[in-house]
């Protein structure tokens, strides 16, 4: 209850953690007996998590801590502070922390495993921000403890957790000045070894072989170790006395390096047996060499020690070549000395090729990671900006590459051809470039002569049918307007002069069609009169004057009426006998389907012009049934003579498709 103390409280979560750690309970169980705690603030219940399981852990350190024991307590914290935040973040790293202070070093290196394992956990935004500086202080605390000779493997183990853990930019992790290790110093004898015999004293047995044929003496092992002074600190080169200095005490030791070369059989003298391996099968590794001058000849004759030297120069020389963010003005090489460290550079690459086993390949080797240096060397000179994962690259479509806009228009003015970029309107606007030729072009006339509106030509084969149409039209308001509008520009006798105005617009047409008729060739005239005295006889009582049709008004009235009645039983009889042969819409889904594709063909037999077709075509998704199926219902509408199976299938003959249209059509027309 809110009444127990705080100690009570620690020691009943003590239980909890060690009946978890005796595996008495799950993580669920714990998890929920600790929600079950009834406790004011939040913050209480956290501290007496922490404090409980420091506690747990401190008796089992005193005890002789198991390995399983400690992943189990740390995956118990992890889990409450990441799941029910019942502890604080940091409780995981700060176990691992009184850990890693209360065991010896030998112990430590088997421990660190729950550190690396759990990398992924510590990145994690609720542990990272609050974990990073105890990991990174703790792991500091042990390489200080820790030995680089002794300890390697460790220390290794340890400063890979930390590249892992933190990004490349951390500032904590980046030698952002661009300082040197100048406390690296090399010590060396400074007085000349007098035991050193000429006949080389190193070879106890003279049954060994002959002695080296390297004239090691005191000045060159002076001058051999006094360049590690420069490699540590490579400022000193941009000085005149010790560049002076450097280049002499290189120039001999690559001197001996070539004079002296190495081979296969003269480096394996030197290996060591099988059985001075270690036990646990791992390689021998010299992180530092001795300095003894009774060792530079053994030294020399290995073939790892030389190329530690020449990667040093290497690594120099690029230094000194390389633009650095953090290097003073007066650090500039001369041409002189620019001249001499090209030429050095390619005598330790050479030098790098003829050093056994397979120098070629570790010559190139290196060449590539101090070329790769050079990329980290420009990020850092940038302020080592943070690095974003790159989004993966879409699969880009392969597409011509776009012309120039100067390149299309000329291709347009040599082809005569107008460009407007879009396809619709390249189209129409390249049917006719000419504009004053496109409007003046036959094919735009859609005026009508007379003859074919009022239906009054020669080749009139249908008279029936021709008499409806027009007696139709004459009582049709739309009609009678487009009548006196194509009289009034094809007609001369549109503006004669009457005395008396016309009532009646049906009659008026009916005499100027009249009047029309008479002005055809002889053939026509004859035609159009014996069609209007065959259905229309009572027309010729009107008079050819406007004047006979005013003055007999009244008799006019009656003539009407009798020649509407006439023409009316004419059309009925016309309608009678072409109603058989009528081509109707219900016909027109077959004969598309006939037709298909070829429409096109068909169509300005139809009187459909260019542009129309083109309409057409574009209609309806390029099913060719349905545009063939609206063609033919169009000019079933609009065609001023009734259309006819016949008229279609002469059409149709026209154009090669008779055998096609010639049992739909055949068929229908037969009783």
């Amino acid at each position: 209850s809110d009444s127990n103390p705080f100690s009570h409280l620690i020691r009943r979560i003590e239980k909890l953690i060690k009946r978890f750690l005796d595996r008495e309970l799950v993580i669920e169980d714990v998890m929920q007996a600790i929600r079950s705690i009834s406790i004011q603030e939040l913050d209480t219940l956290r501290q007496a998590v922490d404090l409980a399981s420091k506690k747990v852990l401190s008796r089992l350190l005193r005890v002789g801590l198991n390995k399983g024991t400690a992943n189990n307590l740390i995956d118990l914290s992890i889990t409450l502070a990441r799941q029910a935040d019942l502890c604080s973040g940091s409780l995981p790293v700060l176990l691992l922390c009184d850990v890693f202070d209360s065991l010896p070093l030998n112990e430590s290196e088997d421990f660190f495993s729950l550190v690396e394992d759990k990398v992924g956990i510590w990145r994690e935004d609720l542990f990272f921000k609050c974990c990073k500086n105890q990991l990174l202080r703790t792991c500091n605390d042990l390489l200080r403890r820790l030995s680089r000779s002794q300890n390697t493997v460790f220390c290794g183990k340890i400063l890979v957790f930390l590249a892992k853990l933190f990004p490349l930019s951390e500032r904590s992790g980046l030698n952002i000045a661009s300082e040197f290790n100048a406390e690296n110093i090399t010590l060396f004898s400074s007085e000349d070894y007098k035991g050193l015999s000429d006949e080389g004293s190193f070879h106890d047995d003279s049954e060994d072989g002959p002695s080296s044929a390297v004239p090691v003496d005191y000045n060159l092992y002076r001058k051999f170790w006094s360049l590690q002074d420069y490699f540590r600190q490579p400022t000193f080169c941009y000085n005149k006395v010790h560049w002076r200095q450097f280049t002499s005490y290189s120039s001999d030791v690559l001197s001996v390096f070539g004079s002296f070369k190495l081979d296969d059989v003269k480096t394996a003298q030197w290996a060591l047996p099988e059985s001075s391996d270690s036990s646990s099968g791992k390689s021998v590794y010299f992180a530092k060499y001795l300095t003894s001058q009774k060792l530079l000849e053994l030294e020399l004759s290995d073939s790892n020690f030389r190329r530690y030297v020449l990667v040093q120069f290497l690594i120099l020389f690029q230094y000194l070549q390389s633009t650095v963010r953090f290097k003073l003005e007066t650090y500039v090489l001369t041409e002189e000395q620019s001249a001499w460290l090209k030429n050095t550079l390619a005598q330790v690459y050479k030098l790098l090729e003829e050093t056994p086993p397979d120098g070629v390949g570790f010559a190139a080797c290196i060449k590539h990671i101090l070329q790769r240096e050079e990329s980290w060397n420009a990020w850092k000179n940038e302020g080592c900006p943070d690095f974003k994962e790159a989004r993966p690259v879409e699969p880009s479509r392969e597409t011509r590459p776009k012309r120039r806009l100067g390149d299309e228009v000329k291709a347009a003015i040599a082809s005569k051809k107008v460009v407007l970029g879009d396809a619709e309107m390249n189209r129409l606007w390249n049917l006719c470039p000419d504009n004053w030729e496109a409007c003046s072009s036959p094919r735009r006339d859609f005026v009508p002569s007379l003859e074919k509106f009022f239906d009054i030509g020669a080749d009139q084969a249908d008279s029936a049918a021709s008499a409806k149409s027009r007696a139709k039209s004459m009582y049709q308001s739309n009609s009678g307007w487009r009548s006196l509008r194509l009289l009034s520009q094809k007609s001369p006798h549109f503006f004669t002069s009457s005395n008396q105005p016309i009532k009646s617009l049906p009659l008026y047409l009916e005499s100027m069609v009249m009047r029309l008729a008479k002005e055809l060739p002889l053939s026509t005239q004859n035609t159009a009169v014996s069609h209007a005295s065959d259905e229309k006889t009572d027309m010729a009582d009107y008079g050819d004057s406007e004047d006979e049709l005013l003055k007999n008004h009244e008799e006019t009235k009656e003539a009407a009426g009798e020649a509407a009645l006439s023409a009316g039983a004419g059309i009925a009889g016309g309608a009678a006998v072409s109603a058989k042969d009528a081509l109707k819409k219900e016909e027109l889904p077959a004969l598309a389907s006939a037709v298909g594709a070829d429409w096109p063909k068909l169509a300005p037999l139809l009187s459909f012009g260019e542009d129309e077709i083109l309409y057409l075509a574009s209609e309806h998704g390029g099913d060719a049934v349905k545009q063939a199926h609206q063609a033919l219902l169009v000019w079933l509408e609009q065609e001023p003579e009734l259309p006819t199976r016949a008229t279609l299938l002469q059409l149709a003959a026209r154009v090669g498709l008779k055998n096609r249209l010639a049992p739909l059509l055949l068929n229908a027309q037969a009783p």
